[in-house]
């Protein structure tokens, strides 16, 4: 996503000082002709300010100058802007730490005089060095305060400035769309009254994206569009082309999908825009593939390759490798294939290496915060307790790198006699070390494997989770929110005077709250309900079989497992049903085993219907059932329970029915199954609870599982 940057609005620093920006040369021909140590120290301010988008250096000389007027004088105003643009100084050299002491030490002293357009502003700063460095919570935290204050003053531009940063710092998860909408949408009509185009473009594009990426494409088509109309003279520009480009092709109309695409590669390429250029030819070769036209698909795949690689562009390079190795593979090429996906698994690799070194780094952010906040509190100490203090750290400092020194020297040899006696150990008995190395790495790759399928299985269970509890707490939201514009209606009406008063506007306002309060507590009710259900079947696993209703459970794996497909693929959709035998009593089971089972079962059908879906198009119904039958004693055998689950896709082979409850044998893309799943059903029916799993399967028809338990 193009998130709009985190960005300081520095004018209006010296609002209460000078009423205009003067050209530097001017400023510092004023300087010896200033006589007064206030008007010397706003002088001074000011000029440090013209300097900041040139010389950052000389910035921090003149307003290290004007705190020391300042400070000289006790003109707090003064000092809190000196204080203010020293931060500034040091943000724009990216020394972070040394800006954060120095805006910390601005917000108090903005405090102190109440200056609340200096508050908003370095709140808003703050929450920028926050949000820069990884810690979205003190991020936002410093945006809503922020936030607060420039809406109390009525400062729209720092709305607008706030707003936008806390879309950007809800936009990094998927999971917080729904948040940065509501700010970008409250952001958007503010840009358009300021009547920034760089801003109405930027927001507008963020929101067609976040539509996009919910399945709304007419509403980011509105938005996209939007934005094409601000960015009309921008460089950004391609990135609307670009953007338009993917709703057409999502649309199946491939060929304005490609117009716009080849016109962002046109505009990009005058601009030498690399990124642009890379992400043109990436949305180019999407369309091509899904027209099936596979020699212009990779064709326009490895141009944006060589573009990504050449500047760094790890998303956009791993975008090519994927598409790259998928496109081999559907054309048989599986040499190709197989180089490309070792590409991807590369690349995947060093972004999860820079994610790592990312985090490590923000904790050595914290760990310089900390430090230079100890500075600070050692300049308000007398000068020789400060040098005596300086003098023990320096003697601490050396014993403890004598001493580190010393250990490491103790770990060393010690390592070394380790290793020398694990040479003479292995020399000794090499062959039995070999065959123990090898059956440990069997053992571990094996668990990986399974603990692997597990996950996959715990991942669709909380896709089909999160789906399913959204929907009561849309509710409770839009409730909620009407509740409160009532209540302030109500409140405005009681303010009248008793002559004037509606009452029965009152009552009728007051029924209404009552109402909401039902429907919010009914959806809440719901809420819990489905937590409470899912909890039962997620919480550990102690092996313990229970008393479990098996109709009750598989209506609910079934609509899981349906709604996490959906919640991954928003154009997946398939009729699903239940034939339930209503005399089935509750069965004594391992409750997550059989859920995992029923899951792997459920998720496999809806995979099948959707394969065949993409096939055979709008004339095939994707359809999975699942029935519950109970089986009268018969042949020495006592009551059994079979459940079915039922699908209308493609079927299984002849070839490959026997051997689907083997492990690691899967028809499945390579990527898209581990073989586990059936194996594990397997091993779950037959030895936990004594019963049998079998398939019926006609190719081209369709396929049938049945699971078969002792009441």
């Amino acid at each position: 996503m193009r998130n709009l940057i985190v960005f300081l609005v520095s004018i209006l620093f010296f609002t209460n000082c000078f009423s205009q920006d003067e050209p530097t040369d001017s400023l510092l021909a004023l300087l010896n002709k200033t006589r007064g140590d206030t008007a010397k120290a706003n002088l001074l301010n000011a000029i440090s300010k013209s300097y900041f988008n040139t010389s950052p250096e000389n910035a921090l000389k003149y307003a290290l100058q004007a705190k020391e007027v300042s400070e000289k004088t006790d003109y707090n105003y003064g000092l809190a802007y000196a204080l203010k643009n020293i931060g500034i100084s040091y943000y724009m050299q990216s020394d972070y730490v040394e800006a954060l002491a120095n805006w910390n030490q601005s917000l108090k002293e903005f405090e102190a005089i109440n200056d609340k357009t200096g508050i908003a502003n370095i709140l808003s700063n703050l929450g920028s060095i926050y949000f820069n460095k990884g810690d979205d919570a003190n991020a936002l935290d410093y945006f809503i305060r922020s936030l607060k204050y420039a809406e109390e003053i009525g400062d729209t531009l720092r709305i607008v400035t706030v707003l936008n940063n806390i879309g950007v710092v809800y936009l990094n998860k998927p999971a917080t769309y729904d948040k940065a909408l509501t700010y970008y949408l409250k952001a958007l009509p503010l840009c358009e009254k300021l009547g920034d185009n760089d801003a109405i473009g930027t927001t507008t594009v963020n929101l067609g994206e976040i539509y996009l990426a919910k399945g709304d494409d007419s509403t980011a088509l509105y938005y996209f569009q939007k934005s094409l109309k601000a960015y009309e003279n921008s460089k950004n520009i391609p990135y609307s082309l670009n953007s338009i480009g993917k709703v057409y092709e999502k649309r199946g109309d491939y060929l304005t999908a490609l117009k716009y695409h080849n016109q962002a590669l046109e505009v990009a390429k005058k601009l030498s825009a690399k990124l642009d250029i890379a992400q043109s030819y990436l949305g180019l070769g999407a369309t091509f593939s899904k027209k099936g036209d596979i020699a212009d698909a990779l064709n326009s795949y490895k141009n944006a390759q060589v573009i990504s690689k050449d500047i760094g562009a790890s998303a956009e390079l791993k975008n090519s490798y994927d598409s790259l190795s998928k496109l081999y593979a559907k054309m048989g090429d599986f040499i190709n294939a197989y180089n490309y996906q070792k590409l991807l698994t590369a690349i995947n690799d060093t972004i999860y290496n820079y994610e790592t070194e990312r985090k490590i780094a923000v904790l050595q952010f914290n760990s310089e915060i900390q430090k230079k906040q100890a500075e600070i509190d050692l300049l308000t100490r007398d000068k020789t307790l400060k040098e005596m203090d300086l003098k023990r750290q320096g003697v601490v400092r050396n014993s403890l790198v004598t001493v580190l020194s010393l250990v490491m020297l103790v770990a060393f040899i010690l390592f070394r006699n380790y290793r020398i006696k694990d040479k003479i150990n292995a020399l000794l008995d090499s062959q039995k070390k070999e065959l123990e190395r090898t059956l440990n790495e069997l053992q571990t790759r094996q668990a990986q494997l399974i603990q692997s399928e597990k996950m996959a299985s715990l991942g669709e269970l909380t896709a089909g989770i999160a789906h399913e509890i959204q929907n009561p707490l849309n509710f409770v939201n839009n409730f909620s929110e009407v509740s409160r514009e009532l209540i302030g209606e109500l409140k405005d009406e009681r303010q009248k005077d008793e002559e004037v008063r509606n009452i029965e506007l009152e009552d009728e306002t007051i029924n209404d709250l009552d109402q909401n309060l039902e429907k919010i507590y009914f959806h809440g009710k719901r809420a819990d309900a489905i937590v409470k259900g899912m909890l039962q079947h997620s919480r550990k696993n102690t092996g313990q079989k229970e008393s479990t209703d098996i109709n009750a459970m598989c209506e609910e794996c079934l609509r899981l497992s349906y709604h996490g497909l959906r919640a991954k693929d928003k154009n997946f959709n398939s009729e699903y049903t239940f034939n339930f035998d209503k005399t089935v009593d509750n069965v004594t089971v391992v409750p997550q085993d059989i859920v995992r089972v029923l899951l792997n079962l459920f998720n496999n059908a809806f995979y099948a219907v959707n394969e065949k879906k993409k096939i055979f198009g709008q004339e095939y119904k994707p359809a999975v059932s699942v029935q519950t039958k109970k089986i009268a004693p018969s042949q020495g055998m006592g009551t059994r329970i079979e459940i079915i689950v039922k699908d209308n896709g493609d079927g299984i082979s002849e070839d490959n029915i026997d051997k689907i409850f083997q492990p690691f044998f899967t028809t499945k893309p390579a990527g898209e199954g581990t073989g586990l799943g059936l194996s594990l059903a397997y091993d779950i029916i037959t030895k936990e609870h004594n019963g049998s799993i079998k398939a019926e399967s006609r190719k081209g028809e369709g396929s049938e599982f049945i699971i078969t338990l002792n009441q």
